[in-house]
């Protein structure tokens, strides 16, 4: 069997959720190199464009998770072009980071919509058109934060114990009709994920703060894709690889 990455994802058709944002967009440059298909969703509508541009043929949709009834709709329109779907990248996150009297119900709401409820409706809606490929997979991009309590981000914290029991039991449900559901527990990445902004992040990593890359994270995730005998589940935390310190909030 050919595991090249080229073969595995030469005219596949992949969509990505928060492909405008950081791991997002990198994963999906380095997915048209390698002939991929690329169905992205994401907020910033600019940068989508210029993706779309750069990369002919790719498609691109405006979607807000949080808005009632929008992860429905762009599901209706993506199915209206798109008969069959190889992979499903969850990668769109938002991280509210507030103490439990600060955080708001509206912090919460948003949260899960974002962060366990669009993945669930993507999966649930698309199970059809993942079926109809010779090898569909998805790819649910979690934290570590979904494994620990954390004081100071019980909103976020639970958003991500939330996905990672949705992705751990669909990999139970669904391996039985050919479909393989990827848990990433990932550690802290330069993103603009959560308070700090990029800048502010890339000044602690050199000060030793632990943190991956958003380059490093979508090669690591483009090589568990090419992996002929995938996990439930792969922990990927930036201290095992050397690359820096991190201690628990």
């Amino acid at each position: 069997m050919n595991n090249s990455p080229s073969h595995i994802f030469n005219q596949k058709k992949i969509l990505i959720t928060g492909a405008s944002g950081g791991i997002g967009s990198v994963l999906a440059e380095k997915l048209a190199e390698l002939g991929a298909e690329l169905i992205l969703i994401g907020r910033n509508k600019s940068k989508l464009e210029q993706m779309a541009d750069k990369h002919k043929g790719g498609q691109y949709y405006i979607c807000d998770f949080t808005e009632p009834g929008a992860v429905e709709k762009l599901v209706k329109k993506i199915s209206c072009e798109n008969r069959t779907l190889d992979m499903l990248f969850n990668v769109a996150g938002v991280a509210v980071y507030k103490d439990v009297n600060e955080a708001t119900i509206q912090d919460w709401e948003d949260s899960f919509d974002v962060n366990v409820t669009a993945p669930f409706i993507l999966i649930k809606q698309f199970l059809d058109s993942l079926q109809k490929s010779e090898r569909p997979i998805v790819i649910n991009v979690g934290s570590g934060a979904g494994t620990m309590g954390m004081k100071g981000r019980s909103v976020y914290v639970a958003t991500k114990f939330a996905l990672r029991g949705l992705s751990l039991s669909l990999t139970e449900e669904l391996k039985d009709n050919g479909l393989k559901v990827v848990l990433i527990t990932l550690g802290s990445t330069l993103t603009g994920l959560g308070p700090l902004t990029v800048e502010e992040k890339i000044k602690l990593s050199k000060e030793g703060r632990a943190y991956f890359t958003p380059e490093w994270v979508a090669d690591k995730l483009i090589e568990i894709v090419s992996s002929e005998n995938l996990k439930e589940e792969y922990v990927l935390y930036p201290t095992d690889f050397g690359m820096g310190e991190w201690k628990k909030p």
